[in-house]
């Protein structure tokens, strides 16, 4: 799908790329785009997220929660590889911008990350519920539902939360999920969720949400997931730490 999509331009971008990769590394944002497209290891490492996912998956189905467990996973670089619309815009020069991104969500060309439509058979065929946690903007629905849905990840029953406004925070849809109030939940009735899986520290309940085992570093690896994205993130304006600098 998106991977095979390239334009010509795009294409024009890569040549160069490729020749004189082992001459000289590419520029860093170049690079983080390649890891994720190219390199063993990043798609390694998301299935084993996935698989460590499915564990929990497992204990839940295991403990006679049928119906009332559910899994909470972001959208973009979770289950949406975007990787596509990062290099087109990085060979026209061009950052990230609204418009550009509204644009490629209504293509509805990107494609699966590694791992997560075995993480998501197994969690249906257990018995538990789906709900996609995003950002994107809330009129962006349909288009995110659509390409869900091509890849093979959308099902009938599932919640697609995306954000109203910047009001509509990611722990207000995780409460709605959890309690049973609000539009992202499925009935009055309360809903365990035994696993959260996100690219970005913000796809994870914090402490102050007072959700069971989670809000600590102790969290991932057992509700917790979480997945590597080399492309963007809060940590590209971090300040690098120099050994000995306090």
């Amino acid at each position: 799908m998106a991977r095979n999509i390239v334009s010509a331009a795009v294409v024009a971008f890569l040549i160069p790329l490729t020749s004189s990769f082992a001459q000289q590394a590419p520029p860093a944002r170049e690079l983080g785009i390649k890891y994720m497209r190219d390199s063993q290891e990043y798609g390694t490492l998301a299935r084993q997220v996935y698989r460590l996912a499915s564990e929990a998956a497992v204990r839940g189905a295991e403990e006679g929660l049928r119906g009332l467990w559910a899994v909470v996973l972001d959208v973009d670089e979770t289950a949406l590889d975007n990787s596509a619309y990062q290099l087109e815009r990085a060979a026209y020069g061009q950052p990230y911008d609204s418009a550009s991104w509204a644009a490629w969500v209504e293509r509805r060309e990107a494609g699966a990350v590694p791992g997560v439509a075995d993480f998501i058979a197994l969690v249906r065929k257990a018995g538990g519920r789906v709900a996609w946690i995003s950002n994107r903007d809330a009129r962006l629905t349909e288009p995110t539902r659509a390409n869900l849905e091509a890849v093979g990840l959308w099902a009938a029953s599932d919640r697609l939360c995306l954000q109203k406004s910047s009001q509509h925070t990611k722990a207000d849809r995780r409460r709605e999920v959890i309690t049973g109030a609000g539009e992202c939940a499925w009935s009055s009735s309360p809903m365990r969720v035994v696993a959260f899986v996100g690219d970005q520290m913000g796809d994870f309940p914090g402490a102050v949400e007072q959700i069971p085992q989670t809000g600590s570093d102790a969290a991932f690896g057992r509700v917790c997931f979480l997945l590597p994205n080399s492309m963007y993130g809060a940590w590209t304006t971090s300040v690098t730490r120099v050994p000995g600098v306090r």
